[in-house]
């Protein structure tokens, strides 16, 4: 479904993310997790998200994105995934330098879509396309 999320919830070893993984393979959707290491910091989560968004906002691939408790070093992570789910974007994710990136990847894509491709219509349209195919789950 688009836009559609999960929450799994279930005691150790009950296969929580084998369901999650199997169910993206059915679905014929690609699984995206982070790897956790001991610098794993907000700046390397903010990374990691940014390619997540690549994937999903310019490439234009459904993707699932298994995230299960044991990968929560940072408080900021919990908010992250908050404003995933709110708005589909993350505040200040990306630098000005950034976005004329962005803008460049999706420009055909949001012209064909009708729209006249001003900095704000393209971003609003990158942001669809992330909440239309990126699927979190939460492995808790």
């Amino acid at each position: 479904m688009p836009r559609g999320n999960t929450m799994l919830v279930g005691v150790g070893g009950s296969g929580r993310q084998s369901l999650a993984r199997l169910a993206s393979y059915i679905a014929d959707i690609g699984v995206f997790t982070i790897e956790i290491t001991k610098q794993y910091r907000l700046a390397e989560w903010h990374e990691d998200i940014k390619s997540l968004f690549e994937t999903t906002g310019l490439l234009n691939k459904s993707t699932t994105f298994l995230f299960n408790d044991t990968q929560l070093k940072e408080q900021g992570f919990l908010e992250d995934i908050n404003n995933i789910l709110n708005s589909g974007e993350i505040p200040n994710l990306y630098g000005k330098d950034e976005l004329p990136g962005i803008y460049d990847g999706v420009r055909k894509r949001a012209v064909d879509a009708g729209s006249e491709g001003t900095p704000d219509e393209l971003w609003s349209f990158f942001v669809e396309c992330i909440r239309s195919n990126l699927h979190l789950v939460l492995a808790m």
